[in-house]
């Protein structure tokens, strides 16, 4: 990290925790305009359907339902869907929104979240994908993740150079391996540069190499589509994450039209209400494309998400809504700081804290 950076976050943490603890934030939000702020996670913290997954996958439940305690403070927390048509009319607003998120469908979002969000009355949205609940089938990655519990890094790695036939990928590891940051390298070159179909045979047969069973795993770690309909009946958004959480940029329009579609008619059989929002998997602006928010309008999508920090109000691309991803390691004065418009605000100055 260079000294720039490490400068930048330094000033970020500090003009966070002034905004924070002072109180300052409130004078913030009431100066700034009124803004919809979207968080995303993934799952609430339980070991007992969600043990293998890194702590940026999860976050401990008292602690969020602290947060949203504090959040509840001075903002009132909705759904996306209900939350970018508000926002459309700021003038109306008493207060600015917040919107929480989920993503994928875990079950733990039903079993551990449904619970904190009844307690304090409020809602939330959760993005589904569609073959985990539908076949019981993992993407890779979840396999990739469960597998590395079992074995290091550079076991993994040399295994995958034994298996694939992507040859150019297995130099990729090869270095990877070399230069340090094993783990993150292996995740990257996996995510983005090998061949699909040789990554999803390779990492799949590393995983029942080590006992891996997807069926079980998919159904300890996903809902049901019972589960998704109790989460419905209890006001909870449910949105389209896509059939199998594949990286849409990719893919082509065609095939991006498939993943979108099929995952919104499968929601339509299976709930009582058609999905409205849509969450682009992994949604770095990297990870999707013209084409993906093409297909989103085409889908009459009210709006889509990603994953980019920032807030939104109704001058924002509807369908590239900014969500601020939050996770067991993220600090609370951060997200505050985001929330009240703080960063917005020296931005207008010319100043650009942004991570």
């Amino acid at each position: 990290m260079s000294a720039k950076h490490k400068l930048k976050l330094a000033l970020r943490q500090t003009y966070a925790r002034i905004l924070f603890h002072t109180g300052l934030h409130r004078v913030v939000d009431r100066l700034m305009p009124r803004r919809l702020t979207i968080l995303v996670g993934h799952s609430v913290d339980a070991p007992e359907c969600n043990g293998h997954f890194p702590r940026d996958m999860k976050i401990d439940g008292a602690k969020l339902e602290h947060w949203l305690k504090t959040f509840q403070r001075d903002y009132e927390l909705v759904t996306v869907a209900d939350g970018w048509q508000r926002i459309q009319q700021p003038a109306g607003l008493s207060r600015s929104l917040l919107a929480l998120t989920m993503d994928d469908g875990y079950t733990d979002n039903r079993t551990a979240l449904l619970p904190i969000l009844q307690r304090l009355g409020v809602k939330a949205t959760v993005y589904l994908e569609e073959f985990p609940l539908e076949e019981r089938r993992l993407n890779w990655t979840h396999k990739l993740l469960w597998t590395l519990t079992q074995i290091d890094t550079d076991t993994y790695i040399r295994r995958y150079g034994e298996l694939t036939q992507d040859r150019a990928t297995h130099e990729k590891l090869q270095r990877a391996g070399r230069e340090g940051r094993a783990l993150y390298q292996l995740k990257r070159v996996l995510k983005y540069e090998a061949e699909a179909v040789d990554r999803a045979r390779t990492v799949d047969q590393i995983f029942r190499e080590q006992g891996g069973d997807e069926r079980a795993m998919a159904e300890r770690m996903y809902m049901s589509w019972e589960q998704a309909r109790e989460l419905q009946a209890a006001g909870i958004e449910l949105g389209v994450h896509t059939q199998s959480h594949a990286i849409l940029s990719r893919l082509s329009a065609d095939e991006q039209r498939a993943e979108i579609q099929g995952c919104q008619r499968r929601m339509a059989e299976r709930l009582a209400a058609p999905a409205v929002t849509l969450a682009y998997p992994w949604g770095r602006r990297w990870d999707y494309n013209s084409d993906s928010c093409a297909v989103a309008e085409q889908s009459r999508f009210a709006c889509a998400v990603t994953s980019h920090s920032g807030t939104n109000d109704a001058r924002t691309k509807p369908m590239e809504l900014k969500r601020i991803p939050f996770d067991e390691d993220s600090q609370l004065h951060l997200l505050v700081a985001e929330a009240c418009g703080g960063f917005d605000l020296l931005r207008k100055l010319g100043i650009d804290w942004s991570e």
